[in-house]
């Protein structure tokens, strides 16, 4: 069997030269799950996606998902117990790659310890962000209670069109036109702004996943104080970040970061969840110039003023109707050569990957444990990107590079001060007036 490569699969696979492109996720429960069952379960998943199941070629002409010839599940699934930490064991297979020209899309490991068990998931980003990366999960979850309460598995799981086109159905004509009139991002909001990786040759480079966990304690005074000061979750990080990033790059003057934020466009389905698994994911570039502010507080409103502007002008859609264009007119190859020259991949990116839905992850009795998280690709130097996930009111921050040992500890002091810059704002006695003040002083 043939399947299409939608645009957003083409898109990753040009993406490969700044990152893994595979999506990563790993589940900690507080108990043992039956691994027979649920060696069934991702098996009857991985048959109701086929894409899982297909290599990726990419001609000169078209670009399509081809059937393996020879396909095994046991060749992508394996069972391993271990006295490690479980979180600790499952890095090393979390870190590994896919072959997506000659394997199949997909690589599942069940690791258990003495008190627990592991689920880690990794998957060939062409084939679906991280917003289905975690319906895909709540699926395995659902055929995995199905088949232990009697059933055979035979559930419905999604598998209508992947195409970015399902994203234009409830627009007007109107907006259709205006959509179509947004070619690409601003000059302004581009930076040339990287982290200060070592030039390391490529043979000393390895990749890890470095995390910072927000406790539930913290995460709730955070709340708290963003509804007092008017702001977001996400202006809150984003504030934050902006600050740590500067303190590491030391822009010159005359140089600005731009940092991209992720964007779920399943926003703008009536339903709120794509018809089938795929990729529909992009990005707005806020660029806060010269002036982030005198403080944490300053930068977080700036940053909210800045995003409410973007997000007045569909966000997440600019550039798209040049894509389109490119791969509709030119030969894959071409289409391919010219996006891979012209297209300019953010240096430092910020992805809220969102909600972790525990009640709809319980396997069985087995519940998630809070070092669960998922995150995006692995980046090359000198790209980065902090994501994030939240599980029982608990933030856990990765940043997923390769690197050599000097970029990593960089990393890590990067979170570091990532998190006193939230912590600042967390231990703030906020007030009514002290808002006004600060608010008043950026307009």
């Amino acid at each position: 069997m043939k399947y299409k490569a939608e645009t957003w699969d083409k898109m990753q696979d040009i993406m490969s030269r700044y990152n893994d492109h595979m999506t990563h996720g790993y589940l900690e429960f507080d108990s043992h799950i039956d691994a027979d069952i649920l060696k069934d379960a991702m098996r009857i998943a991985v048959d109701k996606f086929p894409i899982l199941k297909c290599t990726y070629y990419s001609g000169i002409f078209r670009a399509q998902w081809k059937s393996l010839k020879k396909y095994n599940f046991d060749d992508y699934y394996q069972f391993a117990q271990t006295t490690e930490n479980l979180m600790d064991y499952s890095e090393r297979f979390l870190v590994g790659k896919i072959d997506e020209k000659h394997q199949a899309q997909f690589k599942f490991m069940h690791v258990r310890n003495n008190g627990a068990d592991a689920i880690c998931l990794l998957i060939n980003h062409q084939c679906m962000d991280g917003a289905d990366l975690k319906v895909f999960y709540n699926c395995i979850a659902a055929l995995y209670n199905d088949i232990l309460n009697g059933g055979n598995g035979d559930l419905r799981i999604k598998n209508g069109t992947r195409s970015e086109m399902q994203l234009y159905n409830d627009f007007s004509q109107t907006e259709l036109e205006e959509l179509d009139k947004l070619i690409s991002y601003s000059k302004k909001q581009k930076s040339k702004l990287c982290f200060p990786f070592a030039k390391a040759k490529k043979s000393s480079l390895y990749a890890k996943i470095h995390k910072l966990r927000l406790s539930q304690e913290k995460f709730a005074q955070m709340k708290a104080n963003g509804k007092k000061f008017g702001v977001s979750i996400n202006d809150i990080i984003l504030g934050a970040f902006y600050r740590a990033a500067l303190k590491m790059i030391a822009p010159k003057p005359d140089q600005t970061l731009g940092i991209p934020n992720m964007v779920n466009m399943r926003r703008y389905i009536k339903s709120g969840d794509s018809a089938g698994f795929c990729n529909l994911t992009s990005m707005i570039v806020l660029n806060l110039g010269n002036t982030l502010g005198d403080d944490i507080f300053e930068t977080i409103a700036r940053c909210k003023m800045g995003m409410d502007k973007l997000k007045n002008n569909y966000p997440g859609f600019h550039g798209w109707a040049l894509l389109r264009r490119v791969f509709k007119y030119a030969p894959h190859g071409l289409a391919k050569f010219l996006i891979g020259t012209f297209f300019k991949n953010p240096l430092v990116g910020l992805s809220n990957i969102g909600l972790i839905d525990h009640e709809g992850l319980t396997f069985g009795n087995a519940k998630l444990a809070s070092p669960t998280y998922m995150t995006g690709s692995i980046k090359i130097p000198p790209y980065m990107q902090l994501a994030l996930t939240t599980l029982y009111n608990e933030i856990t921050f990765t940043v997923a590079n390769y690197g050599n040992s000097q970029d990593h500890e960089m990393l890590k002091l990067f979170l570091d001060i990532l998190d006193a810059e939230l912590t600042m704002f967390i231990n703030a006695d906020i007030t009514p007036d002290f808002t006004q003040s600060v608010f008043s002083k950026i307009n």
